[in-house]
């Protein structure tokens, strides 16, 4: 799961020195790139393995550290926060996936860290995110929420087109490995008032079986690189950014089909653009996120 760049604290923090001011992590279907056939794979009487249905809680804690360039502007951010939501798959599958909703329950912020003004963490309890979950671990959206309350969130909520992990469309066994490639574009209603597309080259390996809490868990291993670029207006006054970062991070898939969660690290840089003001902000961003299935 990749983080959004969390824009809303620096373009907010850059009304301070005369400047102008992310929604769920919904928004249309991205255009995809063909990935490469598997370089390695299973023999073909191996049996694999593919999500199922079911619904299941999820804690995603996030820890986020930014470190920004400009004079006015705090040298360094740290946010850290705790996503409590439900991802119910449903069970009649089409040749599009099965129906899928995401709810979040609520979202709770460790002491000291750093919050935009205008983010209400009250406004999280029952934002849903419908869609459509193929079984590649894609999960297409339905129209963005657009709500006030959505909107107060900024950016903290995730990118739940990449909640779940990726998969071959036939499934995934151990010692198997296979590339793809992604561009998704996000547009200004649905990400914070920017206009962003991100390209992503990812590599992944399904190692071996583990224990994860109890549960028999295929262990799914991850590499990505990736850059961003965007474009949006706040308060009037217009901004670019771009930037690109790299992320590595191991996921879990049970043996029933579940995702039990997992750990991902990632790394970013970018430039924020304000060109009325004049203004450049060089950032850099480091996010750890860890994810745990919560009891039933």
């Amino acid at each position: 799961m990749m983080p959004r760049p969390l824009l809303c604290s620096v373009v907010l923090l850059t009304a301070a020195c005369g400047g102008g001011t992310q929604p769920p992590g919904g928004g249309p279907a991205p255009a995809r790139a063909p990935g490469a056939t598997t370089p390695t794979a299973p023999s073909s009487r191996t049996p694999t393995l593919q999500l199922a249905s079911g619904t299941t809680r999820y804690l995603v804690r996030q820890d986020v550290h930014i470190q920004q360039d400009f004079a006015g502007l705090p040298p360094t951010i740290d946010l850290k926060y705790a996503l409590y939501l439900t991802a119910a798959v449903g069970s009649a599958r089409d040749s599009t996936g099965w129906p899928t909703t995401f709810t979040v329950d609520s979202v709770t912020v460790d002491s000291g860290s750093q919050l935009p003004p205008q983010i209400n963490l009250g406004a999280a309890r029952g934002i849903r995110v419908n869609g459509r979950l193929a079984a590649t671990g894609e999960f297409i959206s339905g129209p963005c929420d657009t709500s006030a309350a959505a909107a107060s969130l900024g950016n903290l909520l995730p990118r739940f087109r990449s909640f779940f992990p990726r998969l071959p469309e036939n499934g995934v066994a151990p010692q198997m490995s296979w590339t793809d490639s992604t561009t998704a574009s996000d547009p200004a209603n649905c990400s914070g008032g920017a206009a962003i597309t991100t390209r992503s080259e990812n590599r992944r390996t399904a190692t071996t079986w583990e224990d994860r809490g109890g549960v028999r868990a295929l262990r799914l291993e991850v590499t990505a690189t990736y850059q961003f670029n965007g474009s949006g207006e706040q308060g009037g006054a217009p901004f670019t950014l771009d930037g690109s970062g790299v992320g590595t991070g191991v996921q879990f898939l049970a043996s029933d089909g579940r995702y039990v969660g997992g750990e991902l690290r990632d790394s970013s840089t970018l430039t924020i653009e304000l060109p009325v003001q004049g203004i450049s902000i060089p950032r850099r961003q480091i996010a750890h996120t860890i994810i745990t299935v919560l009891p039933r």
